[in-house]
């Protein structure tokens, strides 16, 4: 991605750093996932997309090291200074981290290890804030989280025994195509809403979704990924561009994610499945 061809769109998220309170788009009570839509680690994953890397800019390279403030001795990540350790949070921080070209700090590995020494039995990651035994539905892993672990990891040089343990997850997502309820803790379903195409990629939807599991071999030919790719080209208009449907309101005066319109930047990221099914 070359970043110079969304100069000014980097420069104004820059110059909007304080816009939540806190420093580098944090909250003023220092959490680094709230508001929806415009937190310091939705906008850094942003950053990323545009072509930003961890030194390219100081408020970038700063906002990096808010990021590590915000981690554990045990590489976890947490939202805000007392809030507890949640897969789907380290998963945001280390994809935002690996967008950036900071997936190598040794720092991030450690948060790599403590997501895949945290892997729940059926394949996926869950939160262990709810208890256990509510309901089967409920004890099942995250399908959210799951997917923002699986975009982490696919920045990392994975053993093939970690490998091995991801394949677990993919097919957890996969296999919640198939069954579409709501999973887990968070009650993570498929239905109409995630069937609209999101950008930026920022929750459980069928673009982030399919762009994800287009990384991992074993989904590329799996006939349940396909349907969802099928769905996903449906969103394509006369000419392959990507149509978004519902951007974050926050993000719509980007001409990369205005509502109902093409999106260069989502294209060039559905460009990227059509090469991943080619790898």
């Amino acid at each position: 991605m070359d970043a110079r061809r969304w100069t000014s769109e980097i420069q104004s998220i820059l110059d909007r750093e304080r816009a939540n309170g806190g420093r580098f788009w944090s909250r003023e009570d220092g959490n680094i996932h709230a508001p929806a839509g415009f937190s310091t680690l939705l906008v850094l994953n942003v950053l990323g997309e545009l072509g930003a890397t961890g030194n390219s800019h100081r408020v970038i390279s700063e906002a990096v090291d808010l990021l590590f403030e915000n981690q554990t001795d045990d590489g976890a990540f947490r939202y805000s200074p007392t809030s507890s350790k949640l897969p789907c949070i380290t998963g945001q921080a280390l994809a935002g981290l690996g967008r950036l070209g900071v997936a190598g700090d040794e720092r991030a590995e450690a948060g790599y290890r403590w997501l895949l020494d945290g892997q729940w039995n059926d394949g996926g990651w869950r939160c262990a804030t709810v208890k256990l035994g509510r309901s089967p539905e409920t004890d099942a892993s995250n399908p959210g989280a799951t997917l923002f672990v699986l975009d982490a990891l696919r920045f990392r040089d994975n053993t093939r025994s970690d490998e091995r343990r991801l394949a677990g997850a993919v097919e957890s997502l996969l296999r919640h195509w198939e069954t579409r309820i709501p999973l887990g803790p968070c009650t993570f379903g498929i239905g109409s809403r995630f069937l609209k195409v999101e950008y930026p990629f920022w929750r459980y939807n069928l673009f982030y979704y399919a762009y994800v599991l287009s990384h991992y071999r074993q989904a590329r030919g799996d006939a349940r990924f396909i349907d969802a790719l099928e769905q996903l080209r449906a969103h394509t208009n006369d000419d392959g561009e990507l149509v978004i449907d519902t951007p974050p309101r926050a993000w719509q005066e980007y001409s990369f994610a205005r509502r109902r319109q093409a999106s260069t930047l989502a294209t060039e990221r559905w460009q990227e499945i059509q090469g991943n099914l080619n790898t």
